[in-house]
């Protein structure tokens, strides 16, 4: 239960999961979109979540060194 609350926590996680019910959704209800926007949409939610990680490593790094 604790992975599940961890998961739904995170941001990186619910960026991805929204991302992928918005790409259902296209699909299910035959919504029509240039491949160029589908790929802008994943391109974006990909450089957000790699940037969220890199920020959430760097509250890490401080953590560590303010620890010393």
């Amino acid at each position: 239960m604790q992975i599940l609350q961890t998961l739904f926590t995170s941001r990186k996680f619910l960026a991805m999961l929204s991302g992928l019910i918005a790409l259902v959704a296209l699909k299910v209800f035959k919504i029509a979109l240039d491949p160029a926007t589908v790929a802008e949409m994943v391109g974006l939610i990909s450089v957000y979540i790699l940037g969220q990680g890199v920020a959430d490593n760097g509250k890490e790094a401080a953590k560590i060194n303010a620890g010393q």
